[in-house]
């Protein structure tokens, strides 16, 4: 009966995950665009909010019992890890901060989804993972949702090079969480430092040769702000969501980023989307939700027959 009640809990427990980290990565926009205005470049941005992150789990972990041991134990095979962070915090980190210079917040948002397109296939045909008409169809809402918004919306409220650069963080993100279902990785504190610390070191390299910028104290407020909310929060709901629910489900319920980011950028900065645009957002919206709905209770039948 255990066995049931957790296998019936686990995708509402994994949608919910994946709907926090939603929530928590709409508001990278707003708080990189207030970094902007406080006169940090990008690569300072991404650079920062790493790295207080990855501080932040240290210190989580420092105080654990046994927490050095269980870090360097953790290392193995870490390879794994490294690439998952050149895909989800490298490649997401640096070119969406950089396409927010170029396009509107829920544009830019949208579009880092719109990248998981092919990511998504590979999870069907190289995980194998189940695929049906209702999420064929939940699919279908958020790709063609995407695609009207690049083809308006883009043209409207930004430009092939921030276009670009979404897409390009978008794909980065969406094979970040390919590849960590795919290596098997266990959703652990510990190696969520080390997937922090290695996108940290590599976020380096272009912060350095961007001239290092140190943050003045009234960008510290924002930066804090990302290291504590998507940083942290949003990319640990995310490899917890992999642990209860398929890959490609995580990345269509998290595609209702664009929401948040849209409602934050509203808010804050007054930046909104086209009548077309609002409308396509909705069907990416209805696509996530169609998604996160809990599908027929098979798997429990199936536990039931063979107890």
């Amino acid at each position: 009966m255990t066995k049931i009640v957790n296998s019936s809990l686990s995708p509402l427990l994994g949608a919910g995950f994946a709907l926090v980290a939603a929530l928590s990565n709409g508001t990278v926009g707003v708080l990189s665009r207030t970094a902007f205005n406080e006169g940090m470049d990008h690569t300072a941005v991404a650079f920062w909010r790493c790295g207080i992150a990855l501080f932040l789990v240290t210190l989580i972990v420092v105080l654990r019992p046994n927490g050095i041991e269980r870090l360097a134990q953790a290392f193995r095979g870490s390879w794994k890890i490294a690439i998952c962070s050149a895909l989800g915090i490298f490649t997401l980190y640096h070119f969406e901060t950089q396409a927010l210079a170029y396009a509107s917040i829920p544009l830019v948002a949208i579009l880092v989804f719109a990248g998981g397109l092919g990511a998504i296939l590979l999870d069907i045909f190289v995980l194998k993972e189940k695929i049906t008409i209702r999420k064929t169809f939940a699919m279908f809402m958020v790709f063609s949702g995407s695609y009207f918004l690049i083809s308006r919306d883009g043209m409207a409220i930004g430009n092939g090079v921030g276009i670009g650069l979404a897409l390009i963080a978008g794909i980065g993100y969406a094979s970040f969480i390919f590849a960590w279902k795919f290596f098997r990785l266990r959703s652990s504190l510990e190696s969520f430092w080390w997937f922090l610390a290695f996108g940290f070191a590599m976020l380096a390299i272009p912060y350095a040769l961007n001239g290092a910028q140190i943050p003045s104290v009234s960008a510290l407020p924002s930066l804090m702000s990302l290291g504590m909310i998507p940083s942290l929060c949003g990319f640990y709901c995310t490899i917890l969501a992999l642990q209860y629910i398929e890959a490609y489900k995580t990345q269509v319920i998290e595609s209702s980023e664009p929401f948040f980011s849209a409602l934050f950028a509203a808010l804050f900065f007054g930046e909104w989307l086209t009548n077309t645009g609002i409308l396509a957002a909705i069907c990416v919206i209805a696509g996530a939700l169609i998604t996160s709905m809990p599908e027929r209770r098979d798997n429990v039948n199936a536990s039931t027959a063979s107890g």
